[in-house]
């Protein structure tokens, strides 16, 4: 019964580091798309680009091109899926904030969760040392 218990303890504290490690994951890849959503905002808020005729932008493999800045037409903004619609710049930036607003919501649920979970873990490894410790005064 006690092997079965360890067996137990040992499957479920496995189970649980890969769940912490997939939630360390899922938070680097949050805190990665808040980033990037955060310098699209200031960009788009940014006096000097207005100002500019013109800028660089990545066609992609470390290659740009000059391209001419037209801020007073509609931009494309991706909704998903490979879906864009056409928006005005300020609709643009209260949708960027939302999104923000959205993605710190689940980093905080997401840390939560971690919080639970590891709090859990711990306790369980607290458990099977104390059963280690149990089993070693039993033989000695």
């Amino acid at each position: 019964m006690e092997n079965e218990n360890r067996v137990d303890i040992s499957g479920e504290l496995n189970y649980l580091r890969s769940l912490i490690e997939s939630m360390d994951d899922q938070l680097s890849v949050l805190v990665r798309g808040m980033d990037e959503l955060r310098k699209t905002h200031a960009v788009l808020k940014e006096d000097q680009l207005a100002l500019a005729k013109e800028m660089r932008v990545t066609v992609g493999s470390g290659i740009f091109i000059k391209a001419k800045l037209e801020l007073d037409q509609k931009l494309f903004v991706p909704i998903g899926s490979d879906l864009y619609v056409e928006e005005e710049a300020p609709k643009t930036l209260v949708r960027l904030e939302q999104n923000v607003k959205d993605i710190e919501v689940s980093i905080q649920n997401v840390q939560a969760r971690r919080g639970e979970v590891s709090t859990r873990y711990n306790s369980l490894v607290s458990m099977a040392q104390q059963q280690a410790q149990n089993q070693q005064k039993g033989q000695s």
